[in-house]
């Protein structure tokens, strides 16, 4: 039986988290489902290979697709290999590092069965990696909704796209609309969340469906794509607006071939631009902070009030009490509260 859910992972030299995800999938109800992995030629990838080998001999009933590719693609590479490998209707993502909630196939296949979807967008939390504490819980919505096609569609769910797992997409609108064009950005899902949303439907769905474990390492930068734009276990304030320049860029690209309005994108991302600033605020002296947040701005962040008042907010009151005090609004509130209207 063709699958209807690809559960599609991009692997890079993470052997032992890779297999606490498959061993989350296994919890699964079998069903119409399959996992797709593809190695992208880590220096690891013999454990990472043993890894899989290990979960088909335990779980011989699971479906998986496993391919080590003959180079490193990159990030975005890496995401077009599996959207090739793939057979199912939709692509379900996950990193090797993050892991999947109970009960998340069934509530993806019911959000698919919606008339015209091509992108599932999801609530997601974050925790330590080390101590399993819940840092941070990301919902968008207070329930789950259908976003009919279009700008409003592109604008809402664009921003919320930029971390991976759990996202779902029409793998054949992905295959039509693929292109090496934003290689190195980090962000391929963007350009196809972006374009799909232009013609299909998006739905949310406000349950969790993946967990991010915080404080691992990263390894962009590997690729020859990304090599000059970030470096393999770092994350520098020049990294962080490279990242944002290519998000910007493929807005822009967006907005040149279906309209979609760049300069909302901007406004969104501005609105909700505090963790682009805290990530860098409590390592940095406070002229260094203000050059950063002054690069943010000529980028095109700085025509918003709310990015000044997160950079006060910041400066004043520091990381710990300010991340604080936006995790308790969010509490409070039970979902992301809504700062701009698309």
């Amino acid at each position: 039986m063709t699958p209807i859910i690809s559960i599609c992972i991009p692997s890079y030299n993470r052997p032992a988290e890779l297999g606490e995800l498959l061993a989350s999938i296994a919890l699964e109800p079998r069903g119409v489902w399959e996992i797709v992995i593809a190695e992208d030629h880590a220096p690891r990838r013999e454990e990472v290979s043993a890894v899989v080998n290990d979960f088909r001999a335990a779980h011989p009933d699971v479906p998986l697709t496993y391919h080590s590719n003959e180079q490193n693609l990159g990030f975005d590479g890496n995401l077009r290999k599996l959207f090739e490998l793939a057979s199912g209707a939709y692509c379900l993502f996950m990193g090797d590092d993050d892991v999947l909630c109970a009960g998340a196939l069934v509530k993806v296949q019911a959000a698919v069965a919606h008339d015209n979807v091509g992108v599932v967008l999801r609530s997601w939390q974050s925790v330590d990696k080390t101590t399993g504490e819940v840092i941070e819980l990301h919902r968008y919505y207070p329930g789950d909704r259908l976003l009919p096609a279009g700008t409003s569609a592109i604008v809402s769910f664009f921003r919320k796209c930029v971390f991976l797992s759990g996202i779902v997409i029409h793998r054949e609108s992905a295959l039509r609309f693929a292109t090496d064009r934003f290689d190195g950005t980090l962000l391929y899902q963007l350009w196809l969340v972006g374009r799909i949303l232009a013609e299909k439907n998006g739905y949310y769905i406000a349950d969790i469906l993946a967990v991010r474990r915080v404080g691992g390492e990263h390894f962009f930068g590997s690729a020859e794509a990304e090599k000059g734009k970030f470096e393999p276990r770092r994350t520098t304030p020049r990294h962080s607006l490279t990242f944002v320049a290519g998000l910007f860029g493929i807005a822009d690209y967006l907005d040149h071939e279906v309209g979609v309005g760049a300069q909302e994108i901007r406004a969104e991302l501005a609105a909700y631009s505090f963790p682009l600033l805290a990530m860098h605020a409590r390592h940095l002296s406070r002229r260094e902070f203000r050059d950063y947040a002054n690069s943010l701005a000529d980028l095109g962040l700085g025509a918003s009030r709310l990015f000044w008042s997160y950079y006060w907010l910041l400066s004043i009151f520091g990381t710990n009490f300010s991340e604080r005090a936006i995790r308790l609004a969010k509490r409070v509130l039970g979902s992301t509260p809504v700062l701009v209207r698309s």
